[in-house]
């Protein structure tokens, strides 16, 4: 049986954080950590239009690509994990030793754990580590304030820049996004 998109209802009475908090719980399970990168890779390239935001396939790995990370920008190295963040915060200390701010982006229920990772590599003080959904529901709101639009015209161009980075570099369209 083929999976349809992840269809996501957002009531407009609820704020920025309620919406992406019920995307990333529906994508829980579905598709290892690639709908998360894909969405941090679509809000950095709404945040940032000038910039040229790689988008690569969810499971290229950073070595593999000779990557700092998953979304390296002007001197800060934005790494993406649906996990508790420990196999990234080695290639964070890497940056911190070349000369990079890490940004460590993991789920809000793994945050505490990556931060003691990040304190047992010796790199504390020196690296962001930030949950997923914070770091979209800011930018949201940040952007509606910007551009003068409602949160939910904000939410909705950041779905559309991620189905159209999905589709340009993943086989699973699936992991689409659809928003009521």
């Amino acid at each position: 049986m083929k999976k349809g998109p992840i269809k996501v209802s957002c009531d407009k009475q609820h704020g920025p954080g309620v919406w992406v908090e019920a995307i990333l719980a529906k994508a829980q399970g579905r598709s290892g950590g690639v709908i998360e990168q894909h969405l941090v890779g679509a809000k950095l390239q709404r945040r940032h239009p000038k910039a040229q935001i790689p988008n690569h396939p969810g499971h290229a790995a950073d070595f593999q690509t000779g990557r700092s990370g998953d979304f390296p920008l002007r001197g800060t190295s934005y790494h993406v994990t649906a996990t508790d963040g420990k196999e990234a915060v080695e290639r964070c200390r890497q940056n911190v030793q070349e000369g990079v701010h890490p940004v460590l982006l993991l789920p809000r229920k793994y945050v505490a754990r990556a931060s003691v990772f990040a304190e047992l590599a010796g790199i504390q003080g020196r690296i962001s580590v930030l949950s997923i959904e914070d770091f979209l529901t800011q930018n949201i709101i940040e952007l509606s304030t910007e551009e003068e639009q409602d949160f939910f015209s904000v939410l909705r161009s950041i779905i559309e820049e991620y189905n159209r980075r999905l589709e340009e570099v993943e086989t699973d369209m699936s992991l689409k996004i659809e928003l009521a």
